[in-house]
């Protein structure tokens, strides 16, 4: 399969990028568990509100086999809280300290046990992300924060032979991508298409949050209730066109820049900024981990572009080594 390399530059650039890639999203993973650590050691987290606040409400609209599964968590939890809590916080310590370790195999083990605890934490705290309830919309952190840091885990693990940013389909590259088109697809569920269904997405994040934040969310509730159809198109829009453009090996940058105020938007008015401010917000949710997940897509196609600057010379200035390079 040739490589669009063949035309823009060397396969010595495109190792140049990924090295790039891996690196930031070695750190960036390392830096989100720590800050997950952290906030796990709030004081309330220690009491029985990280159960009736965090764990309690992924119960709810679960099927029975999952909801089983996530009350056993609950009743295993509650008798020692404190306790359990910091068991929770030291792994995710670790988890961060090893993945900055200089050391090969320890970052490697860093990585396994980030996927390891992630899938626990996406089963027992997140209920799956709530992809089983048919609400699981990006707006209110589907499909799950910790399933993308499982998903940085496991491109970090990938061989090098699956790198390739230049092929026709790239799992580093296309990722977010997918997650985009599930984005979409959820969207579209009709209960967002109503006032009540989706201005009650910003609501219930309105009435978690501390009461300065609350009047920058309430002009949004009111639009969506007064205006669904039309704030859920665009919505759908704009994650549609993130998915398509930003898709395949000649990524769209303004798709990739619009798909990231969509995550701006919905960080802030649907996410709360992961709840950081309420006392029991467990880690940013997912529009950080997706603007991660974004990464390698910006950086190859920041790649695509310089070629196209170097056959217009008067657009940029020169760099004297410009042309050995290309």
């Amino acid at each position: 399969m040739p490589s669009i390399l063949a035309a823009t530059g060397s396969s010595e650039q495109e190792a140049e990028v990924t090295r790039g890639v891996r690196r930031v999203l070695y750190r960036a993973l390392a830096v989100l568990w720590l800050i997950d650590a952290f906030l796990q050691m709030q004081p309330g987290m220690f009491t029985m509100d990280m159960v009736s606040t965090i764990m309690q409400p992924t119960l709810s609209g679960q099927p029975p086999w999952l909801a089983a599964a996530d009350h056993w968590a609950i009743q295993l939890v509650t008798p020692a809280v404190g306790w359990w809590n910091w068991g929770f916080a030291g792994i995710q310590f670790a988890i961060a300290f090893l993945l900055w370790s200089p050391k090969v195999r320890w970052v490697r083990l860093g990585l396994w046990v980030s996927i390891g605890w992630g899938v626990l934490v996406w089963l027992f705290g997140e209920g799956l992300g709530g992809v089983l309830t048919g609400s699981a919309t990006l707006l209110a952190g589907g499909p799950g924060s910790v399933l993308l840091y499982v998903w940085i885990a496991i491109l970090l693990l990938l061989p090098d032979r699956r790198w390739h940013l230049s092929g026709r389909w790239s799992l580093v590259r296309d990722g977010a991508a997918l997650v985009w088109g599930w984005a979409t697809l959820q969207q579209l569920v009709p209960g967002y298409w109503n006032g009540i269904g989706l201005s009650s997405v910003f609501q219930s994040n309105a009435s978690m949050q501390p009461h300065w934040l609350v009047p920058l969310i309430a002009p949004v509730v009111a639009i969506a209730a007064k205006q669904p159809v039309v704030v859920n198109f665009m919505l759908v829009a704009t994650m549609a066109l993130t998915t398509g453009f930003a898709f395949g090996p000649r990524p769209r940058r303004w798709a990739l820049g619009l798909g990231g105020a969509l995550l701006a938007f919905a960080w802030v008015f649907g996410q709360g900024f992961g709840m950081i401010f309420t006392g029991m917000g467990t880690d940013p949710n997912t529009a950080p981990l997706l603007a991660v997940l974004m990464y390698p897509a910006w950086a190859w196609a920041a790649q695509l572009r310089r070629p196209r600057q170097a056959a217009h010379p008067h657009k940029v200035i020169p760099h004297p080594r410009s042309s050995a390079q290309l």
